[in-house]
This record gives structure tokens, sequence and C-alpha cells, in this order.
């Protein structure tokens, strides 16, 4: 599924929290590859943009 992330970089840019690409599903990203491996990667990309 796509969606267009001109709204959330919109919402970025004038909140100063940054925009985060979060995996949709299971193989939606190469860390994604079952469903522990998903949550690992959502919680990894969420703190990697906190710092």
């Amino acid at each position: 599924a796509y969606q267009d992330d001109r709204a959330a970089h919109w919402l970025s840019e004038r909140t100063g929290i940054p925009a985060v690409k979060l995996p949709f599903t299971v193989g939606g990203t190469p860390g994604a590859t079952d469903l522990f491996g998903l949550y690992e990667d959502t919680i990894q990309r969420l703190r990697e943009a906190l710092r």
C-alpha cells in the first residue's frame, strides 16, 4: 500500500517532530521478516527518531 508522505512532511516541518517511515506489514522492510521483526524494526525506527 502506498500513502503520500507530503502531509506527514508538512506536519513535521511545522511542529519540529520528525516524520518516521514505519513498516505497515511483515515484509514491508528488510528487517520486518516476521511479526517479531516487524515490532523490532518499528521500535528501532521510533527510537532513532528520538535521538
